[in-house]
């Protein structure tokens, strides 16, 4: 399947712009309460596959399609040890994430690099600022410029990824300065391995926001790609036929879960405390899968994310209450649901919409 570097749309059924779902065909995820009343309401689209990738459950349109920006990137990691990238497991981790730009996490990035012989000057990423307050000031302690610290390219949350990428250019003798190139082997490798865990071809494809390829696919595809590499641990364990890069990246992911994004963001606490696999992308997208493969795929409209864990670790726990520790689920969407402040305290909630909870019920 070939691609142009720029989304390819498709005309509209009732003349309204191509893309994602309409606004009409969304369900209520959730609603945000304050003082009794609701304040905000979230509409958007999921779905839940079962461990054969089986679809058990939908919320709003059932062949929603949609970017999967950062979520992708389990799958992206696997192209680059198919291509001989000779990562270890927190090397891993990070190629599967988005950090937030820590010390720890641009030290992962540069061994990568050093391993391949790069440095951080092939990055074709952006600069950024890491996204802790207290990096940035370590940052700005540590500078010696007279006009202050500097955005650099190993703090975007999307380093990892692309210094995995340019280690596998390395070890299979492909380009490295066009390794974001749509028709680069690097990138055709990237959307073989989305065919062969989703079950789909993506639909186009656009360009990400760290410049490369963003596919776009069935929401139900990425749950069935990612329930796939969360279950390859299992499945190998059971003498089941299955790729061993699947089980590194999941290994790898729940080894070093604050690699995948921050010490104690979203992500890493559902790793660490629920031993879920779990990954976020731009614009409201979430996948959270349990070791047996079942998973969860959720994308909010508004490309808001403060819905998505609160729908997709609830709907995890319907579907597969035997590989969610309950409890430890409770402190989870403590942690990670949004509080309704006022004065500095709690006076509403995020709560799920009736759509979600007729799921849950039935």
């Amino acid at each position: 399947m070939s691609f142009t570097n720029s989304m390819t749309t498709m005309p509209g059924a009732s003349g309204t712009t191509p893309g994602v779902f309409a606004q009409q065909d969304a369900a209520e995820l959730v609603h945000l309460t304050r003082n009794g009343q609701v304040e905000s309401r979230h509409s958007g689209a999921a779905v839940v596959t079962g461990p054969d990738g089986g679809v058990l459950a939908t919320l709003g349109p059932a062949d929603a399609v949609v970017f999967g920006r950062s979520a992708l990137k389990p799958l992206q990691a696997i192209a680059s040890l198919r291509l001989g990238a000779p990562l270890e497991s927190r090397h891993i981790a990070i190629a599967a994430g988005s950090h937030r730009g820590s010390s720890r996490h641009r030290a992962l990035v540069r061994e990568i690099l050093a391993a391949a012989g790069l440095d951080k000057t092939a990055l074709q990423c952006p600069r950024a600022w890491p996204k802790d307050r207290r990096e940035l000031l370590k940052m700005a302690a540590r500078t010696r410029r007279p006009d202050g610290p500097r955005p650099n390219r190993l703090a975007f949350n999307c380093s990892g990824k692309h210094a995995a990428w340019l280690s596998a250019c390395v070890a299979a003798g492909l380009q490295t300065e066009s390794y974001l190139d749509l028709d680069h082997p690097l990138q055709r490798e990237v959307f073989r391995v989305i065919e062969d865990y989703c079950g789909t071809e993506p639909v186009d494809v656009g360009v990400d926001g760290c410049g490369g390829p963003a596919p776009r696919l069935a929401l139900a595809g990425l749950a069935r790609g990612f329930g796939r590499i969360a279950s390859a641990p299992e499945r190998a364990a059971q003498g089941l036929p299955i790729d061993d890069h699947a089980i590194q990246v999941a290994v790898s992911m729940l080894r070093h879960p604050w690699a995948v994004q921050g010490k104690n963001s979203s992500n890493t606490r559902i790793m660490r405390e629920l031993g879920l696999l779990a990954k976020s992308g731009a614009d409201g997208v979430l996948v959270v899968a349990a070791p047996d493969g079942t998973a969860v795929a959720v994308k909010t409209l508004d490309g808001a994310s403060r819905a998505n864990n609160l729908v997709a670790l609830n709907l995890l726990a319907r579907f597969a209450p035997d590989q969610v520790d309950l409890p430890a689920l409770r402190n989870v969407l403590d942690a990670v649901t949004p509080t309704v402040l006022g004065r500095g305290q709690p006076v509403g909630r995020t709560g799920l919409a009736d759509p979600v909870l007729e799921v849950l019920s039935a």
